[in-house]
């Protein structure tokens, strides 16, 4: 029942680094062709939560079996621990995802815009 670190849950956290940058155009825009390195950093940043909350799901949703077939009070106690923990965690996650995908999808918006100016 460990979690997982960050680089785990997949390579999405390893796009946008410094050197993956587009090469600008004379109007400080990227290259036409990608999304700047900055929504692509925002879109990871969203998968990458996401990706930790359907995680965390599933670990409550084992645990929870568990519990229910669980005879050992000490095994129960122990797993109520674990559901409470990975509870507080599913509950500060979603608070921090809620306003990345909002800030997200006004990057994208603004994306888009520009691309339709193009």
């Amino acid at each position: 029942m460990s979690q997982p670190s960050r680089a785990s849950l997949g390579s999405a956290f390893l796009r946008g680094r410094d050197e993956d940058r587009e090469p600008e155009s004379s109007n400080g825009m990227a290259g036409v062709g990608g999304p700047s390195p900055e929504l692509l950093r925002s879109l990871a940043e969203v998968k990458g939560q996401a990706q930790f909350l359907l995680y965390l799901a599933d670990q409550i949703e084992d645990s929870l079996e568990q519990l229910a077939h669980e005879s050992d009070a000490c095994h129960g106690a122990f797993l109520c621990k674990v559901l409470g923990m990975y509870s507080s965690q599913m509950e500060s996650k979603h608070q921090g995802l809620g306003d990345k995908i909002a800030e997200t999808c006004q990057e994208v918006y603004v994306t888009v815009r520009e691309y339709d100016l193009v």
